[in-house]
């Protein structure tokens, strides 16, 4: 289990609103915003160690980049050759091969660009959460991961008295394959944030044994201008877990 420090409705309003008004959001919203529920609970979600190694064949983004400002200079040249004033029109200064000439580096260069790929390789390891309730979808998070190194053997007389704690409906093998196709979307979400015009991905995970963790966890949702807002607060570290509806 993760301790509860987190503890009072207040904290939690606190650092909810600031994630709203200030924080990465910076919209504002709580302003003009209506708290509708507020509760905290201990939720089970299975922890499952996934290491993934993804393979991506993508555009060189330097060579593309020197490829693109080779053709500007050569379509420059010919456009200065091909307008220097003279009546003869396309043969300008060349005497009428520029087009034939200009046309051929310009193809040849267009042609080499297809070849520009390389091979990049991202690997990370996860311990990945799923939430051990089917009903729960809310709560599970899509690249969130808890701070494990506070955890602790669970004991009931840890957890103050009034705060629920929900018992779990999913096993773990459907935890361990739920892990792997998230896992394998977050490396694809990574990859295309990093790497220019992907052209092939593939991610090769190996799933590890997983751990029941009992985890505190604060949900608000909020009624904005008729938009419905739902907030997943981790109550051991206080970061959210989720934002939907914004």
């Amino acid at each position: 289990m993760l301790p509860l420090t987190v503890s009072e409705k207040d904290a939690a309003l606190g650092k909810i609103h600031n994630l709203l008004d200030r924080g990465f959001l910076h919209r504002h919203l709580q302003e003009d915003s209506t708290l509708e529920e507020m509760n905290l609970t201990v939720v089970p979600y299975w922890v499952i160690p996934v290491s993934a190694r993804t393979s991506v064949i993508a555009t060189d983004a330097a060579a593309e980049a020197g490829s693109l400002a080779t053709t500007a200079a050569l379509i420059g040249v010919m456009g200065a050759s091909m307008g220097g004033g003279r009546r003869g029109g396309f043969g300008g200064g060349f005497g009428g091969a520029a087009p034939l000439l200009g046309g051929a580096m310009i193809g040849s260069t267009m042609a080499g660009r297809g070849n520009r790929t390389k091979t990049y390789q991202l690997d990370n390891n996860y311990n990945f959460p799923i939430v051990a309730l089917k009903a729960l979808t809310e709560y599970q998070p899509r690249s969130y991961q808890f701070q494990l190194g506070s955890r602790a053997i669970f004991d009931v007389t840890k957890i103050p008295k009034g705060i629920k704690i929900l018992n779990g409906d999913v096993g773990e093998d459907a935890a361990k394959y739920q892990a792997k196709t998230l896992v394998d979307q977050l490396q694809s979400d990574k990859a295309h944030s990093q790497y220019h015009m992907i052209q092939r991905i593939n991610t090769a995970s190996d799933v590890a044994e997983g751990e029941l963790l009992y985890a505190p966890i604060w949900f608000a949702r909020y009624d904005h201008k008729g938009n419905k807002m739902v907030l997943i607060l981790d109550g051991n570290s206080g970061e959210p877990i989720n934002i939907m509806g914004v």
